[in-house]
C-alpha cells in the first residue's frame, strides 16, 4: 500500500503540481480532478483534508437507499484514512489539504481534536443549505487566493484563522443537520457511530470494556431489538456488526501506526481475551492482526 506523509508526494501521485506551500495546499477541484489516476488501489494519506462540493446535484448511496440533493456537500478526512477509487467522479468545488505539522503548535489543534467529523464516513458529509454553501465557498475562495498569491510566504496565521472559522461553521451545520429529521443519512446509524467515536475518543488510553448493543440502546433510549431493527433497515447490517467493524478499525489504526504488540492493542480497545480478539479481527478483515501490521508497512 502506498503511504503518503507529505503533500509533495501526495500531489505527485495525483499528477498535480507541487503544493502551493510545503505544509498546505488548496485545489480547485474542477481543474485538479482530471489529472488524477483513473483508478487507484488503497492508499493511506497521513494528511488532513476538507472539501466542499459546490452546487452538487445527484444521488448519494447510504445503506440500502439513495438520497438526492441539489445543494453543496462538505467532507472531511483525517490522517491515516485509506482511500481508493475505480472510476473518477468529477465535481466542482475546493479542497484544502494540510499536514499535521501545520497545526501542531497552534490552538486549532485542540479545536480539531474536539470535532469528531474528521473521522466520519463519506456518507456522513454535511448537506449544505444554499446559504451555508455560499458562506463556505467564500471562505475556501479566500484560502485559495491567499495561497495562490503568497505561496511559501503565506501568513499561516491568516490561513489558520480562516480554517478555524470553517471548522466552527461545520460544527454548527452538523448540529443543524442532526436535528433535521428530513435528512435521511443522519439517522439512528449515524447516532450509533457517534457513540462509538465517543467511546474511543482517545486511543492513547485503554478503554473500559467493549461497547455492546445493550449499552448503545440504553444511551439512545430504545430497546436493543428495536435498535438492531432500525440499523438493519438502514444498512442491511446488525448493530453488532457495526460495533465489530468500528472496534476492529480502531485496532487496525493502533497496529499500523504504533509499535504496540497484538496483546496490548487488544487490551487497549477493550478486549480481555486476546485469542478472541485475533479471531474476530481475522473474521472482520480477512487477515490476522500481525498480517495487518505488516500490510501497513508496505
Amino acid at each position: 500500500m502506498h503511504v503518503f506523509d507529505t503533500l509533495a508526494g501526495y500531489n505527485q501521485y495525483l499528477n498535480l503540481a507541487r503544493p502551493l506551500h510545503p505544509l498546505m495546499d488548496s485545489r480547485v477541484c474542477q481543474q485538479a480532478i482530471p489529472n488524477f489516476p483513473p483508478q487507484s488501489a488503497g492508499i493511506q494519506v497521513n494528511l488532513f483534508k476538507i472539501a466542499v462540493k459546490k452546487d452538487f446535484s445527484g444521488s448519494i448511496k447510504y445503506g440500502k437507499g439513495h438520497y438526492k440533493t441539489d445543494n453543496g456537500l462538505m467532507l472531511f478526512s483525517e490522517p491515516g484514512q485509506v482511500v481508493s477509487w475505480e472510476t473518477l467522479t468529477y465535481w466542482d468545488g475546493y479542497a484544502f489539504v494540510f499536514h499535521p505539522d501545520l497545526i501542531k503548535n497552534h490552538t486549532i489543534a485542540r479545536q480539531i481534536s474536539r470535532y469528531k467529523y474528521f473521522s466520519y464516513d463519506i456518507h456522513d458529509a454535511i448537506w449544505l443549505t444554499p446559504e451555508e454553501e455560499e458562506t463556505i465557498t467564500w471562505l475556501f475562495t479566500r484560502i485559495h487566493k491567499e495561497l495562490k498569491q503568497h505561496g511559501e510566504q503565506t501568513n499561516t496565521d491568516v490561513i489558520l484563522s480562516l480554517l478555524s472559522v470553517v471548522l466552527t461553521y461545520a460544527e454548527t451545520y452538523y448540529e443543524r443537520q442532526f436535528q433535521d429529521t428530513d435528512v435521511a443519512p443522519h439517522s439512528i446509524t449515524a447516532k450509533v457511530k457517534l457513540l462509538l467515536q465517543d467511546h474511543y475518543h482517545n486511543l492513547s488510553q485503554p478503554v473500559t470494556g467493549l461497547p455492546t448493543v445493550s449499552s448503545l440502546a440504553a444511551r439512545l433510549n430504545v430497546s436493543p431489538n428495536y435498535l438492531t431493527d432500525l440499523v438493519r433497515e438502514e444498512t442491511g447490517k446488525s448493530t453488532m456488526t457495526l460495533i465489530h467493524d468500528y472496534v476492529i478499525g480502531q485496532a487496525e489504526i493502533l497496529l499500523q501506526q504504533t509499535s504496540m504488540n497484538v496483546s496490548d492493542v487488544a487490551y487497549q480497545v477493550g478486549f480481555d481475551n486476546v485469542p478472541y480478539f485475533s479471531r474476530l479481527f481475522k473474521k472482520v478483515r480477512g487477515i490476522s492482526p500481525a498480517e495487518s501490521r505488516n500490510q501497513g508497512k508496505v
